[in-house]
């Protein structure tokens, strides 16, 4: 199956950052203007005429956002895929800024994605493992291989790096061929 792969516009997060909104919360963040002009401007262009027969998305608001605005240009449905949302950077939903999710960022790639120890201690960082992380991404696309030939995705940047190998700007669009024997690429731990 092929796979287009959109990362999202860019997103403004300051509703969320007024209303002192912690962990998913702020994942509310809608696009700014910026980010829809990205959708209108990079991404729309990039898929049409290439096949794609459903747009599915990450459940959060800036993706969700984004696949609206690629179907209605496009005429397409789109379906929501609750584990293609973005990388899980604190398990306890309870970080509040960019400067502690920045931190939790360095702390991910500082350790390969693999936390150490297994059992965790309270002061510890709770992220997504990338092991758990990519099972979760794999394990939402491979149903939709034995149904469609092409498929817009609407996801995020760690993701697609997930999916690619590569780090992906707002609004790009990155194609790939995914089947149940897909293997991962390397990933790069050099943060973004």
């Amino acid at each position: 199956m092929k796979l287009l792969l959109v990362r999202h516009g860019e997103p403004s997060y300051t509703p969320c950052t007024q209303r002192e909104l912690k962990g998913q919360g702020r994942d509310l963040a809608a696009l700014n203007d910026d980010g829809i002009h990205q959708i209108l401007s990079v991404s729309v262009p990039k898929l049409v005429d290439r096949g794609v027969e459903i747009i599915l998305s990450s459940p959060y608001t800036r993706s969700l956002q984004s696949a609206a605005i690629i179907a209605s240009k496009l005429g397409l449905i789109t379906k929501v895929v609750h584990d293609l949302h973005e990388w899980i950077p604190d398990l306890t939903f309870n970080y509040s800024s960019f400067k502690e999710l920045k931190f939790i960022y360095s702390d991910f790639y500082e350790h390969k994605g693999i936390r150490k120890p297994p059992v965790l201690e309270p002061s510890e960082l709770h992220w997504e493992e990338l092991e758990t992380f990519r099972n979760r991404v794999e394990n939402a696309l491979k149903p939709f291989c034995t149904v469609y030939d092409c498929v817009a995705v609407v996801s995020h940047g760690m993701v697609i790096q997930s999916l690619t190998g590569k780090t992906v700007g707002y609004g790009e669009v990155v194609e790939i061929e995914f089947d149940e024997n897909f293997v991962w690429p390397q990933w790069v731990f050099k943060e973004p």
